[in-house]
């Protein structure tokens, strides 16, 4: 009996083994097959094909931002973040200890390079932490400076590559282009002021990636496909801007602030006339894009609403002119205008008449030229002249309708830049008279511009802009393309021409207040302004012009302001103004090119200015541009050791003076770095158009030392350092 119940525990035993064999053996199988685990239905190959898969991301470029001919405003670079290990227990590099053993000597040797104090670093490597950062010391390093400390050897101390930015023209438009940066939470360069932030979905790219299957030792497998995504790199944006008449512009700033009256701000623009492209744009103080030195975030030309001054005349003559009832020919005493009051509006009352007086308005320095006519009045820039007009002829309810029509006091919406309105002040009698002559009322930059185009535009006015167009760089698809607004038509074509009459007596009369702004081989018509802040309490005044070119088909318009203690005027001194017009001038073709100017910056003796077009030098030798040119006077430097030109700097078709660089690249290898002392931004920056190389430039001026010596061999990563003077 006990054997029988033995053989059948031996036989359940063993059909239960079998059974439990049958199931392991079906479940390898099925997992094998099919992916799946049998009991819980899980798909195993998610995890196994994840264990042998390795993805490599594909990296997609920031967009760049371009100026209207090409040249590179913002692009990418690498930049690094240095971090130091404190920990002992950190496992040895070998024989040398892997974290950090003197903080003493190793903050000393940091603080040299960086070019801080020692007592901030000491403390971040005194933290009880096994890893310490070191926050705005450390986290945007250049590639000089990570191998200059990694030349010292500190034990502990290490980098990681982070994305950046760089800006090769470092000041240029730096409110306008504004700045990226690495967002460690999105790990991406985000857009943080200006066109970078207003683009930023733009500009912003989208990362691909690649998929292998490798073995266990992570070598791809034989026959395995791979999986790629490729990236999709950030639209280009084109910018308006000229890089040549930027810079001239923002090189007039820092002349004017440093030569002029304690100025305390410099402000201006140039735009085109017909279109509202915005050709230069900017203020002083103003920041380095690289560095982000940034003292003061308030973008002056669209959130800085100010009294206007004279320039603002020219807006009361003009809803005078267009009504018909502007008194041509007739004349007004210029003495000292007395006003009263009639029916909430005011008048002109005189000493005796018994008539109450409520204010008083004078002219500039209280002149009086007796009797003169209104014409004379605005070349005279005459308070007393708008006084007579909103009193006698235009009502002050259709001079305030046309201040509408023009624009004043709301929002351009420029490019998405957050903006002032300014403030129409003219309820009360006086303020409907000062207003007319640009005191009391407020305004920005902005409005001026837009104002003033349907002026030089024969009535119609356009809205400005900055950016050209948005391209994608991978397909060359124009994804945007800017066109000239019309925003309204405040005046007639007639009454534009008008006024532009009455500019251009200001410039073009020996008695004008605008004589000095003459510029040879150019007629130009211009509006001078003069504004006491806070109606002289303040001891501050801002001295503007708005000037435009040819005078009888305006192209350019340049509008050039600046805040100063005391009260001086612009136009006592207009050379640096008159220098800058020139420029922009031959810039865009529109004077012949010979200047009897002031010398500058030391030259002794102005030589005649001679405009040409620049040559095609491609695919020709060294001989044939010297037999070409030879009598042009230009200032040749070459770059690399080939035998024909393969590059060339200015391009094709660009306006040039005599006298002027010109950089021929003629290989692409074995290129050594020339002497640059001596050398304007713009020479600079040809050497990284031609050959790529990334520039960082310090101060104003001309070059008086650089970082790579001359005849050093450059290659794609090098990086030049200059300082100006």
């Amino acid at each position: 009996m006990k054997r029988v119940q033995t053989n059948r525990k031996i036989f359940f035993i063993s059909c239960f083994c079998v059974l439990a064999f049958f199931l392991i053996a079906f479940n390898v199988a099925m997992v094998a097959i099919a992916g799946k685990h049998i009991n819980s239905g899980t798909d195993i190959t998610q995890y196994s094909n994840a264990a042998n898969t390795r993805t490599t991301i594909l990296k997609a470029r920031r967009g760049f931002i371009y100026d209207r001919n090409g040249n590179i405003v913002a692009q990418d670079s690498v930049k690094y973040k240095m971090y130091a290990v404190l920990s002992s227990s950190r496992p040895n590099n070998g024989t040398k200890p892997a974290y950090v053993v003197d903080k003493y000597y190793t903050a000393a040797v940091l603080a040299h390079v960086l070019g801080c104090e020692e007592a901030p670093l000491v403390e971040i490597l005194s933290r009880d932490a096994y890893q310490v950062e070191f926050g705005y010391y450390g986290n945007s390093l250049t590639k000089e400076q990570m191998e200059e400390i990694q030349a010292y050897d500190l034990p502990g101390i290490e980098f990681t590559e982070i994305p950046s930015r760089n800006y090769p023209l470092s000041t240029f438009a730096s409110y306008f282009v504004g700045f990226a940066q690495y967002d460690t939470e999105q790990n991406a360069l985000i857009g943080k002021m200006g066109i970078e932030q207003i683009y930023n979905e733009q500009l912003t790219g989208e990362n691909g990636y690649r998929q292998i299957q490798v073995n266990t030792e992570g070598y791809a497998l034989p026959g395995s496909e791979s999986v790629t995504v490729e990236a999709h790199n950030g639209s280009d944006v084109y910018l308006t801007l000229d890089k040549t008449i930027q810079e001239s512009l923002e090189s007039a700033f820092v002349k004017t602030a440093e030569e002029h009256y304690d100025c305390n701000k410099v402000w201006g623009a140039v735009m085109e006339c017909e279109t509202g492209k915005i050709l230069g744009i900017g203020a002083y103080p103003t920041f380095d894009l690289n560095q982000l030195n940034i003292d003061d975030w308030m973008n002056t030309a669209t959130q800085y609403a100010y009294e206007p001054g004279s320039t603002m005349k020219s807006f009361t003559y003009a809803p005078a002119i267009d009504t018909g009832v502007y008194p041509e020919g007739e004349t007004f005493d210029s003495s000292t205008f007395l006003m009263g009051i009639s029916n909430g509006y005011p008048i002109r009352v005189y000493e005796g008449s018994g008539n109450r007086v409520y204010a008083t308005i004078g002219n500039s320095r209280n002149r009086d030229w007796g009797e003169i006519s209104y014409d004379v009045g605005y070349r005279y820039s005459s308070n007393v002249g708008i006084a007579m007009l909103l009193s006698n002829y235009l009502h002050p309810n259709t001079f305030s309708e046309y201040l509408d029509k023009f624009g004043f006091f709301k929002k351009v919406n420029f490019e998405g830049f957050a903006e002032e309105t300014g403030v129409k002040n003219m309820y009360y009698p006086i303020e409907m008279l000062t207003t007319g002559f640009g005191q009391g009322s407020s305004v920005t930059m902005m409005q001026m511009l837009q104002a003033y185009s349907a002026i030089f535009n024969d009535g119609k006015m356009v809205k400005p802009y900055l950016v050209q167009q948005v391209k994608n760089p991978d397909t060359g698809e124009v994804e945007y393309l800017a066109e000239t607004e019309v925003v309204g038509e405040p005046i007639k074509a007639s009454t534009a021409e008008r006024v532009r009459q009455l500019m251009w007596d200001v410039v073009n009369t020996e008695d004008g207040t605008g004589i000095k702004y003459k510029v040879d081989g150019v007629d130009v018509i211009a509006k001078t302004g003069t504004a006491e802040i806070g109606a002289g309490t303040s001891g501050k005044v801002i001295s503007s012009v708005m000037m435009a070119f040819p005078a009888d088909d305006p192209k350019i318009m340049i509008y050039y302001c600046f805040l100063s203690e005391y009260d001086r005027y612009l136009h006592a001194d207009t050379d640096t103004i008159t220098s800058f017009a020139k420029k922009v001038a031959v810039q865009c073709g529109l004077t012949n090119g010979h200047s009897d100017a002031a010398p500058e910056d030391g030259e002794e003796e102005r030589k005649v200015t001679e405009v040409y077009k620049m040559e095609n030098y491609l695919n020709h030798s060294l001989k044939y541009v010297y037999d070409v040119d030879n009598e042009k006077n230009l200032d040749y430097v070459i770059l690399g050791n080939g035998t024909e030109i393969i590059n060339q700097y200015p391009k094709e078709g660009t306006t040039i003076i005599n006298g002027q660089k010109v950089f021929l690249l003629t290989s692409d290898n074995d290129i050594q770095m020339p002497d640059v002392t001596g050398y304007t931004r713009k020479d600079v920056m040809a050497l990284w158009d031609l050959i790529g190389l990334a520039v960082a430039i310090n101060g104003e001026g001309r070059v008086v030392s650089q970082s790579i010596p001359v005849g050093t061999l450059l290659y794609s990563n090098s990086i030049l350092e200059v300082v100006m003077e």
